[in-house]
């Protein structure tokens, strides 16, 4: 998460560029189709980024020079999000989006021309257009109400797998068939938010806006985007050996914890593991590495800092991510390779890896050489 999300900021997104999240939530019957079947995923992602690109192109204003729609250009980035807060399986998109279109004049260089914030009415359209595209794909595909009932193809292919996405998406208990989890109580019950809905559950969201100068906003976003399903401290086993999971929203009728042994949580986390050889996270627009203008707007990578001279290592080739220890100091603010002495980078003298060495080398320095035994 931490690693993805400083790669997206640093040699992704553009700087002094805004961004806006666009999320888009799908209805129940789909979810499961998306959570095994890695095809019809990919065309969903491609149409909803699709149509935000759309809307971004329709709403810019029409400038001289400026005749195509194919001359505005859009950058995105698409996370597969495969769980809710009860870490239950709940397939939805994430899109981190220029807020805003690049333009390419004919003998000038792409400059950024940034768009208000869309009305409810321009989101529904986009909702709209997804709703009505996969909609078209699905009835193409046979996989719709009307067309005839085909087989579970996972069902044939993994009965305990299917099961187990059918009890995560209803909420019950996957070994107690029909049982729903054991609920805690730790808040007031409210009414549900006036919220509008649209598009027959293919609801989109695009409220959160990252401004041009916040670049630690913006990683933020990134990481909440590529978060992993279930934060250690919303996890405590209780006396009865049982699991206790906090939710990170308090239900409407006051559920705050739901309660499952360990049999049935290591089911409800089965159900988020995707499928194999599949890109939870793609470029779109001017972002994808192929795009014959990406070079004109992603950031250049950042000169690696000065070498330390009190010990001497070999020039290394560019990092695709970031290191451990660059990766220390970015999360805990720890800087483990600064020299005490000259405060430049330490370099790499020796690799301890025979016993004898290792012990040696613990002793001189001062932490224990030999560790406690675990049984």
């Amino acid at each position: 998460m931490r690693d993805t999300a400083a790669h997206l900021v640093d040699r992704v997104f553009p700087a002094e560029v805004p961004m806006r999240q666009w999320v888009l939530s799908v209805p129940m019957p789909l979810r499961y189709l998306l959570a095994w079947d890695t095809e019809l995923l990919g065309r969903v992602v491609r149409i909803f980024t699709a149509a935000v690109a759309r809307h971004l192109r329709t709403a810019a204003p029409r400038e001289p020079g400026v005749r195509r729609r194919e001359d505005l250009h859009v950058g995105q980035v698409c996370s597969v999000q495969r769980w809710g807060g009860s870490v239950n399986l709940n397939i939805h998109l994430h899109a981190l989006v220029t807020d805003g279109v690049f333009v390419r004049d004919a003998d000038a260089p792409l400059r950024f021309e940034g768009l208000p914030e869309p009305t409810t009415g321009q989101i529904g359209a986009v909702a709209w257009e997804v709703c009505q595209r996969v909609v078209a794909l699905l009835r193409k595909r046979g996989q719709w109400l009307d067309a005839a009932p085909e087989a579970d193809g996972l069902a044939e292919r993994e009965p305990l797998l299917s099961e187990i996405y059918a009890a995560s998406l209803n909420g019950t208990l996957v070994f107690h068939r029909g049982q729903r989890p054991m609920r805690l109580f730790g808040a007031a019950a409210r009414e549900a938010p006036d919220k509008p809905k649209n598009a027959y559950g293919f609801d989109v969201d695009a409220s959160v806006r990252v401004a041009p100068h916040d670049r630690a906003g913006l990683e933020r976003l990134a990481r909440y985007m590529l978060r992993p399903a279930l934060s250690k401290s919303r996890l405590s086993r209780q006396a009865d050996g049982r699991y206790r999971i906090a939710l990170k929203k308090p239900w409407l009728d006051g559920t705050s914890h739901i309660v499952l042994d360990g049999v049935e949580l290591v089911g409800r986390l089965a159900a988020l593991v995707p499928p194999p050889r599949v890109h939870l996270t793609k470029y779109f627009g001017l972002f994808a590495a192929r795009h014959a203008l990406r070079r004109q707007v992603v950031p250049a990578p950042k000169d690696a800092p000065a070498a330390c001279g009190h010990a001497v290592d070999g020039p290394g080739r560019p990092e695709r991510r970031l290191s451990w220890s660059k990766l220390l100091a970015r999360v805990f603010r720890v800087d483990v390779l600064e020299c005490p002495r000259c405060k430049s980078r330490l370099q790499r003298v020796e690799w301890c890896t025979t016993p004898e060495r290792i012990e040696a080398v613990l002793q001189i320095r001062g932490p224990p050489a030999q560790a406690e035994r675990v049984a």
